[in-house]
């Protein structure tokens, strides 16, 4: 167990050097923004603004909300550089993961995440993740030192060598925990609603609606930092196929992204939709909402 929770720590550590990721439009340095810092700054009592991002390729929104990542990432942990052209928006979010020849590392994957950062609310996410043995799909909000910030995360992630589960992470100034939860189905098999909960006291995730974890403070210290939302796919390397499987040389894949969403919480505490705003504006389950159907999810 002390090896498995070492282990994580390494890998999810590296979400700080990832985060500091390269503006694919204008190909420059993400550094921090006025609109960021403000952000961070205000503390426990930030929300954000609620949103709702359908991944339409025409939709300027997405150009301004939402940042690609383009560069070579250097971690032990990793096996994967990011690449723009494999975060595509096309009715959709498609995350694409193929080998590439002649790097450090084997394969170039999609990552996106949104430019300003987001606090208490519900995160909701349409997703169907990747298959196969040493791929990661993730969907979590993160803040570290690269932020000006202490390291706090909250993470749905899934491991391509186990799609009936789901790995459920938080860090508190860069202290991991997790748990891994049956989820009953395969996720690879069909996009499904997932989302989590993230309260002053409390943390729920979420699988097509059902509650499948709740974690509080009497289980340990919680995030409190504002964070920026991500969206990734990714290939591990094989010093962590113990923990993720082992990935082929010639593997590609692809994760779907149909909806992501966030409500700010309200400060209500009734453990119901009411606690958070703009609620009818969130992810919904595919079928329950039409434009995923006509987007072919």
């Amino acid at each position: 167990m002390r090896l498995f929770v070492l282990v994580m720590a390494l890998i999810f550590s590296a979400f700080a050097a990832m985060s500091h990721d390269l503006d694919a439009e204008a190909g420059a340095d993400a550094s921090l923004d006025a609109g960021l810092k403000a952000g961070l700054e205000t503390g426990l009592t930030a929300t954000g603004t609620g949103f709702r991002e359908d991944f339409r390729a025409s939709d300027p929104a997405l150009r301004a909300g939402w940042q690609k990542a383009e560069y070579a990432f250097d971690h032990p942990m990793f096996d994967t550089d990011w690449r723009a052209d494999h975060a595509v928006a096309d009715d959709g979010l498609s995350l694409r993961l193929e080998p590439q020849e002649g790097k450090a590392n084997g394969f170039v994957g999609g990552s996106i995440r949104r430019k300003t950062p987001t606090h208490w609310g519900r995160y909701s996410a349409v997703i169907q993740p990747a298959a196969g043995d040493g791929l990661i799909t993730g969907f979590f909000t993160y803040t570290g030192p690269t932020y000006g910030s202490r390291h706090d995360e909250i993470d749905i992630e899934f491991l391509g060598k186990d799609t009936r589960s789901m790995h459920a992470a938080w860090f508190v100034d860069g202290e991991l925990r997790a748990r891994t939860v049956p989820l009953g189905f395969d996720a690879a098999d069909a996009p499904r609603l997932y989302a989590f909960d993230w309260l002053p006291d409390r943390i729920r995730w979420y699988a097509d609606g059902r509650l499948i974890l709740e974690i509080t403070e009497a289980d340990g210290p919680l995030p409190k930092m504002p964070g920026m939302l991500f969206a990734n796919l990714w290939a591990a390397d094989a010093s962590i196929a113990g923990w993720s499987g082992r990935t082929t040389p010639e593997q590609s894949a692809e994760a779907r992204v149909g909806c992501m969403s966030f409500a700010p919480w309200t400060g209500l505490m009734t453990g119901t939709d009411t606690d958070f705003a703009s609620t009818d504006h969130a992810c919904a389950v595919p079928g329950d909402a039409p434009q995923l159907a006509a987007a072919g999810f």
